[in-house]
């Protein structure tokens, strides 16, 4: 149950609302759950957590690939404000003991946290992939996740990229002023920011956390509805060469992502 049918401060959107309006506009996002899914995945391979803790696991399931690769996950809660991919997760948690769901916003789910964890922080792995540009109080957000975060473990996040090309590409052209502006999709979606590396790790170095890794995945030159066009001619092997080449370019890749780890 969730203590309030209101979201949070700084939250633009009621959850429910922001899924139903992403789930009608995947057309290329699809290929970002699939490239932000894919360095995700890779982290955790790399990290081997056992105790992971998922802040809004979204429409596809990261625990579900995790499982199906060697891994040393005891137990994975993903805490997820949206009914509809709440539910669904929750269908698979029905057939996978190690996988909780608690239908809730992070900075309302101490109270069931703290029952999975009566001694404290005991979280190997946060991930926070994806969501703090959806909050005009990303801290907030960081630190409800972070509250669980033994010392020594490491925190995951993510967000789309302020200086991605086809930003870099708008300013240019003179179609944004800069590449920080919010777009027509950022303003659908409730999003009221949109980060720069630099931003980003201010962002989470602020929260007393050291930077381990930067990395970016997916190059892409145009915007989303320009892409979703393309998407015929390019196929998988396309695809995947734009995810790697973000990769290689991490600065003007699509999506951005940072590894920071509590001081032990």
């Amino acid at each position: 149950m969730k203590t309030s049918s209101l979201p949070p401060i700084g939250k633009p959107l009621d959850a429910d609302e922001y899924a139903a309006r992403h789930d009608a506009e995947l057309d290329f996002e699809t290929v970002c759950l699939a490239a932000r899914q894919q360095h995700n995945l890779a982290q955790v391979q790399a990290l081997q957590p056992a105790i992971v803790l998922e802040v809004g696991c979204g429409p596809e399931l990261l625990s579900l690939q995790a499982f199906a690769q060697p891994n040393r996950i005891t137990r994975w809660i993903a805490v997820e404000p949206a009914q509809r991919w709440a539910d669904a997760a929750r269908e698979v948690a029905a057939c996978e003991t190690r996988l909780a769901v608690v239908h809730d916003y992070i900075e309302r789910a101490d109270a069931t946290l703290a029952a999975l964890w009566p001694q404290g922080p005991a979280v190997d792995l946060v991930i926070v992939s994806g969501v703090i540009h959806e909050t005009a109080e990303p801290e907030a957000l960081l630190r409800a996740g972070l509250r669980w975060l033994r010392p020594g473990g490491h925190l995951l996040v993510s967000v789309p990229n302020a200086l991605s090309f086809h930003r870099l590409l708008a300013v240019q052209m003179g179609l944004m002023d800069a590449p920080e502006v919010l777009s027509e999709r950022n303003r659908l979606l409730g999003q009221p920011r949109v980060y720069r590396p630099q931003d980003l790790r201010d962002t989470v170095t602020a929260l007393g956390l050291t930077e381990v890794a930067f990395d970016g995945y997916l190059f892409k030159p145009f915007t989303h509805a320009q892409m979703a066009l393309l998407l015929p001619s390019l196929g998988e092997r396309g695809v995947q060469g734009l995810i790697e080449l973000g990769r290689q370019f991490p600065q003007q890749a699509a999506e951005i992502a940072l590894l920071a780890r509590r001081p032990a």
